[in-house]
């Protein structure tokens, strides 16, 4: 169809740069992740504990079986399985700090058989020949939206999905602020997941397409940097390596579970919203005691664009001064 010329405006978008321009598009990380098992014609996948149920659902939507997987304190692998035919390896890269192992240990040892699930990692580059899915609404403000760079180029071109109906949260958090729209968010996300595979939608392609990647990236890192200086002491992750990145947020581990609460409730008084990542394992009695007890010692904290130096300095404060009377 040629191109329209002329008429009423479209809403006004900046031109960026996509960061990852041969990426395959999605409604959702998970509808690539779908999608590509069904291009392996897998038939066993690999999960860890330590995630979001909604991928081994999706993998058991798609017909595959799904066999769960413990993880160390270092966010690896209790013991790596011998992959039989078919068979396929999801690791995620933990707050994007895992790049080095996945590409020193995992990717020698799986090859094409591992997925790596980057919804937590932007801006970790995928390792040459391995499927990496990203989810880019989780780091910047998209209704949906989901990539995958490596893996069968073959794959069938799905329909776009409809993003139209999807901007209630956030063009009401821009209005009202997050409080009035948290339901309309808590509706979004459950549409979506009965959507159902589809490729991106046009709206959040040119939205993707006009973010400066590069900008948001140094924000992040910059934030990060100066909570690791500030709570470093305070934080329990000592066997992760938290070199400064672009992360999705700060992974603060605090000493107990009495500890987290404390600081969580305090920093909720002040209208400053850690999610609790992930709170389904809470519920499953087949996960082991490390991943339960990292839930609830967990605070993943903001460290993304919206937030300046004085913001970061204001919520370790906070931090700090909730730790010491904890």
């Amino acid at each position: 169809m040629v191109e329209a010329m002329g008429g009423f405006f479209e809403l006004e978008l900046r031109r960026g740069q996509h960061p990852y321009p041969h990426a395959r598009a999605y409604n959702l990380a998970r509808s690539a992740f779908q999608a590509l098992l069904l291009a392996q014609q897998a038939r066993r996948v690999w999960i860890p504990h330590f995630i979001c149920s909604v991928m081994p659902d999706a993998a058991r939507a798609v017909d595959v079986e799904v066999v769960r997987y413990g993880m160390n304190d270092l966010l690896e692998p209790a013991a790596l399985p011998v992959l039989g035919p078919r068979e396929v390896f999801l690791y995620v890269n933990y707050f994007g700090l895992k790049d080095a192992y996945i590409r020193d240990t995992l990717a020698g040892q799986y090859g094409g058989a591992l997925i790596v699930d980057n919804s937590q990692a932007l801006f970790c580059a995928p390792v040459d020949g391995i499927p990496t899915l990203y989810s880019p609404r989780k780091f910047v403000g998209v209704p949906d939206g989901g990539w995958r760079v490596n893996g069968p180029c073959d794959l069938e071109q799905l329909p776009p999905g409809n993003s139209a109906n999807r901007f209630d949260a956030l063009l009401g958090r821009l209005a009202n602020g997050p409080e009035a729209h948290y339901a309309d968010f808590q509706n979004t996300e459950e549409a979506l997941g009965t959507e159902g595979m589809r490729g991106m939608s046009a709206i959040t392609t040119r939205l993707l397409n006009s973010i400066d990647y590069d900008e948001i990236g140094s924000r992040r890192r910059a934030n990060f940097s100066q909570l690791h200086d500030a709570l470093g002491a305070l934080n329990t992750f000592k066997a992760l390596d938290l070199t400064p990145t672009a992360a999705l947020c700060y992974p603060l581990l605090l000493k107990d579970v009495q500890e987290a609460e404390k600081v969580s409730a305090a920093l909720l008084k002040q209208r400053i919203y850690v999610p609790c990542y992930w709170r389904d394992v809470l519920s499953d009695s087949n996960v082991p005691t490390l991943e339960q007890d990292m839930t609830r010692r967990l605070l993943p904290l903001p460290v993304d664009q919206r937030y300046g130096a004085s913001d970061i300095a204001r919520l370790a404060n906070l931090i700090l001064q909730a730790s010491r009377t904890s």
